[in-house]
């Protein structure tokens, strides 16, 4: 009994490996989720691993242990490949705040607290994803944040909200894919004195055929365009794990955080995903990014970050 369930767990860790191990020869769409989760699934095969050890001792059983300790040590290594930490000298930079929060397109309950939360954020630049319940407070918001993109101004519909303190410059809006339209704003700001690139943008998930990636590509191709100092932010559904997400931030010559806070599902608070994120393009470095504490009703936690202008 103690054999046959030490063999079934390690045959399980197997596969769970085996499936994540994909990543390093050919990725494949179907087993993206999987590609975002490696650091929880790695963790959760130590786990087994060390049931299995307690059952039964075995060379093997220590050798896929190993492996397993592997994963879940390149999973933080990679977590950190785009990082890009502030030097003692850029500590006093000028600082830009943003919000980046996913509300909820069914959200209606719940609109007048996200607008205040919102409003009371002290953020310069706004994005907001699936904004539909925040319509009829647009001249509320506007009070705060006179200039924006989406709600009827450039993009009809509120699926993606851009909101400023100061001017918006030649905004543009793109589809990404044929899946969701108008999810994709890129325009110019100056804020501090620096004049960014400001982008906001939501992709579908990554079990949607190749869709995840195609949207990335055609993000990262339209980034390219520009030069200079260049802040995202958006849901993802995705985490920074993903090979395709690696390849896109590459790509893109984009910079995370030293630590991207859990904002999905929910429930798991902060053992859950950050599938959404804040990703900035030198000069601008991410000085610090926190999460939003409560989640208003919505399926995401939002995001704050505190950006640094380097370089002046």
């Amino acid at each position: 009994m103690r054999q046959t369930l030490s063999v079934a767990i390690c045959v399980i860790v197997s596969l769970v490996l085996m499936a994540i191990g994909t990543r390093y020869i050919h990725p494949h769409w179907l087993l993206g989720t999987l590609y975002s989760l490696q650091l929880h699934a790695a963790l959760g095969c130590v786990a087994a691993m060390v049931v299995a050890l307690l059952v039964k001792r075995h060379f093997l059983i220590w050798l896929l242990f190993a492996a397993t300790l592997l994963f879940v040590g390149h999973a933080v290594l990679m977590s950190r490949d785009f990082a890009a930490p502030m030097t003692p000298a850029e500590v006093d930079a000028p600082t830009i705040k943003l919000m980046s929060f996913n509300i909820l397109n069914d959200n209606f309950a719940n609109a007048e607290d996200i607008v205040e939360t919102i409003r009371s954020s002290g953020a310069d630049l706004v994005n907001i994803m699936e904004a539909a319940p925040l319509r009829v407070y647009m001249d509320e918001l506007a009070k705060t944040y006179p200039y924006r993109v989406g709600c009827g101004l450039l993009i009809e519909d509120c699926d993606q909200l851009m909101l400023s303190k100061v001017p918006i410059e030649a905004p543009t809006v793109q589809s990404l894919s044929e899946i969701f339209p108008d999810r994709f704003i890129l325009a110019k700001v100056t804020v501090r004195g620096q004049t960014i690139h400001f982008v906001g943008m939501h992709t579908t998930k990554p079990y949607f055929d190749n869709f995840h990636s195609v949207e990335l590509t055609r993000a990262a191709l339209a980034i390219s365009e520009t030069s200079g100092a260049l802040l995202l932010s958006g849901d993802f559904n995705a985490s920074s794990l993903a090979p395709n997400m690696r390849r896109f931030l590459r790509n893109a010559d984009l910079t995370t955080a030293g630590f991207e806070p859990a904002t999905w599902p929910i429930r798991a608070g902060a053992f859950g995903v950050p599938i959404d994120h804040v990703y900035a393009r030198a000069p601008l470095k991410i000085k610090s990014l926190t999460r939003i504490p409560q989640p208003h009703g919505s399926n995401h936690f939002g995001l704050i970050a505190e950006i640094a202008v380097t370089g002046q």
